[in-house]
């Protein structure tokens, strides 16, 4: 039986590399991975440019971008949130969302190196 027949008793050694030479001991490579996860879905990646661009956005407002319902797109501002790329707070009766500190660093980065190679 081969190692990858074993199962995954051990971190392949390229994961550790990962661990010691780009997170360190301050960030949790399972965490990491799902943050960019989170990025990975359109709708996703398209709340994340529009917030990057206005700054901050009512649900209402990200649903008309998007065409699509309030309801529909909790789930995904749900996931932006938990990944920890996406806060919100509440004016009135509306909720406004915005990138988090975590996000401005790390989407601003991303949209920054796609519009770079978009220039070409």
């Amino acid at each position: 039986m081969s190692e990858r027949e074993i199962g995954d008793e051990t971190s392949p050694a390229a994961y550790d590399r990962v661990e010691r030479e780009l997170l360190g001991d301050s960030l949790d490579f399972e965490r990491e991975v799902e943050r960019i996860d989170a990025m990975g879905d359109e709708t996703r990646f398209a709340i994340l440019y529009l917030l990057a661009q206005e700054g901050t956005v009512a649900s209402g407002d990200l649903a008309d971008a998007l065409d699509r319902r309030q309801n529909d797109l909790y789930h995904h501002l749900n996931v932006l949130e938990e990944a920890g790329l996406v806060g919100k707070f509440r004016d009135g009766g509306s909720r406004i969302y915005e990138l988090s500190p975590l996000g401005e660093g790390t989407v601003t980065a991303l949209f920054d190196a796609i519009g770079a190679r978009a220039d070409g």
